[in-house]
């Protein structure tokens, strides 16, 4: 071989070792790029996870309350009703009738109370 061919050959050998150096930089960053994306990802499930435990711990409060206002709802029918119920038998003790014009003493007829 040639002086000429063994400087072409030694160049072209020192273009491809750059080139491993360059390809092999990249590969370097991108596996850091992988590693921060996969660190990331796993933050945001922790998150995900938080937020379902959340969303469930207030699913569950939500229907106490719910529970809790339908017991109070409930429990103010009864308190109405037995009060219409007084209010009926004052009425009809002081001789007082529901449908008469002028109204009764208490007349809890819806818009009246």
């Amino acid at each position: 071989m040639n002086q000429s061919t063994m400087q072409l050959i030694t160049a072209k050998i020192e273009r491809a070792l750059e080139q491993i150096r360059v390809l092999k930089s990249e590969k370097t960053d991108l596996e850091a790029l992988v590693a921060s994306l996969h660190e990331s990802l796993s933050e945001k499930d922790k998150t995900i996870n938080i937020l379902k435990e959340t969303e469930g711990q207030l699913h569950s409060e939500i229907r106490s309350l719910q529970e809790a206002l339908n017991e109070r709802d409930s429990k103010l029918q009864v308190a109405e009703d037995g009060l219409l119920q007084s209010i009926e038998a004052l009425n009809k003790t002081l001789g007082i009738e529901a449908e008469s014009s002028p109204p009764g003493l208490f007349d809890m007829r819806e818009g009246n109370a």
